[in-house]
């Protein structure tokens, strides 16, 4: 159930890629998180992309350098270990990769930094949550 903010370039996707590429990152959080793929547990999976102006984004003091994509990924403490978080890296970055058009040699500009967030610092709907209610949902829930 990650809380992910997707900072880009503008232009680096397209609205469709957007899309096939925010299903996909769905399913990879999913998986490694060990939660079901109900209808409701991946409606708790939320991806905000921001695309930036390439001129307002600086890195080593220019901003006329490599358009650098960057995520933080904001998860409940204890949910990932640390060889899940070097999966899921691996995996954004290659599913990130494929959607922005570069060669198969070409690096990956992907940073991805995690946010462990204790559970009683995480309200949804006035409530505090926590990941066993994800893995026990009831199989019906409505999605958000």
């Amino acid at each position: 159930m990650p809380l992910i903010y997707f900072n880009c370039p503008e232009g680096t996707f397209n609205q469709q890629a957007k899309t096939k590429m925010a299903n996909e990152l769905t399913k990879i959080a999913l998986d490694i998180e060990k939660l079901p793929k109900t209808d409701f547990v991946k409606s708790t999976c939320w991806i905000y992309f921001n695309d930036y102006s390439k001129e307002n984004v600086y890195h080593g003091g220019s901003n006329a350098g490599t358009s650098v994509i960057s995520l933080e990924v904001n998860a409940f403490k204890g949910g990932l270990d640390q060889t899940q978080k070097k999966d899921f890296i691996i995996q954004f970055t290659n599913c990130i990769h494929k959607y922005a058009g570069l060669d198969t040699n070409e690096v990956s500009p992907v940073y991805i930094i995690f946010r462990d967030v204790e559970t009683y610092n995480w309200g949804v709907f006035g409530n505090t949550i926590q990941l066993e209610d994800l893995k026990n949902a009831p199989v019906n829930a409505k999605p958000v």
